[in-house]
């Protein structure tokens, strides 16, 4: 089902990072995303094999006050009655330079919550790992911040380096992923790398038709990631009726041309009132056109592209 087309202006509602997250809660997409990024597609994680874990911890600051971190997304991998792995995921359109050190926190809390679920169970309580995964959504900038702990620390001495233990991030960079890696993708999070990836090569975006499962939280996803309020505006005049993204594709394309057809009308109305300033001055002041050019502040790029005109 098609609808009419979109105007731009309308703000998004709603808290931006809940906004961000909604779509990764999804069974689906975060198994997913665990196949691909880490498992190169292969379909180990199956959806109905994660539930979702505790995002939150304690920690005390420097002046002993307790404060709650929250992770973006958590989930618990489990086989019959066995948990495998715990994963954690953040997603990032900035970069944070301190990711290494919030990440050991995040995963050194899940560990110490494992030991005292053991020192509590009357059985054998088996570990498990706990593995996260940084989204980087930034198709102008590669993610630069530490991707170990040692990056973190400028001025270890040589003679203690040896003895500093350090600790990886996975940090995965989502508009710059290989093409082959991107088709890989199953499930709505096609659409996101998509996405990224086209804006990435060329600025532009086409989108590409197709059923989404999930319509209203990847369109949410991508308006709080990039700030375009298009996308929500495209679900709110369908009012929540629209699953093909060849009906996204439409509007967006016409709010795209829209808005150059915009651009031109601004910029040729900018150039008529340049060119009768030119000739007026021409006129009263006897200038050449170079002179009257100079006098209006011209821009050198320009002035031969109105001297044509004249």
């Amino acid at each position: 089902m098609c609808y009419n087309s979109i105007k731009s202006g309308v703000r998004l509602v709603g808290e931006k990072d809940l906004t961000e997250k909604q779509l990764f809660e999804l069974e689906d997409v975060f198994a997913d995303i665990v196949n691909v990024l880490l498992l190169n597609g292969k379909s180990l994680i199956l959806p109905e094999e994660l539930t979702p874990a505790k995002k939150d911890s304690l920690y005390k600051d420097k002046e002993l006050k307790t404060h709650m971190q929250e992770r973006d997304v958590a989930k618990l991998w489990t086989q019959g009655n066995v948990r495998m792995a715990f994963f954690g995921l953040e997603d990032q359109t900035v970069i944070d330079y301190d990711m290494a050190l919030r990440i050991i926190g995040y995963d050194g809390a899940v560990y110490r919550a494992m030991l005292l679920e053991r020192d509590n169970a009357s059985d054998k309580f088996p570990l498990y790992p706990a593995i996260t995964m940084v989204l980087h959504f930034d198709y102008e900038h590669r993610w630069t911040g530490a991707r170990t702990l040692k990056e973190c620390f400028k001025n270890i001495p040589p003679e203690l380096d040896p003895y500093v233990s350090d600790y990886k991030i996975n940090v995965f960079e989502i508009a710059w992923l290989p093409d082959e890696t991107i088709a890989k993708f199953k499930s709505d999070f096609w659409y996101v790398a998509d996405y990224y990836s086209q804006m990435r090569k060329t600025g532009k975006w086409q989108p590409i038709p197709g059923k989404a499962k999930h319509i209203k939280e990847l369109l949410e996803l991508l308006g709080a990631v990039t700030n375009d309020n298009r996308f929500i505006e495209m679900y709110q005049k369908s009012k929540g009726k629209v699953s093909d993204m060849s009906c996204v594709a439409l509007d967006y394309l016409k709010a795209d041309l829209k808005e150059e057809i915009g651009n031109q009308m601004r910029n040729e109305g900018r150039d008529l009132e340049r060119l009768n300033s030119i000739r007026n001055l021409m006129t009263t002041s006897k200038w050449s056109v170079q002179q009257a050019m100079e006098a209006l502040l011209i821009p050198k790029e320009d002035q031969q592209r109105y001297a044509d005109r004249l």
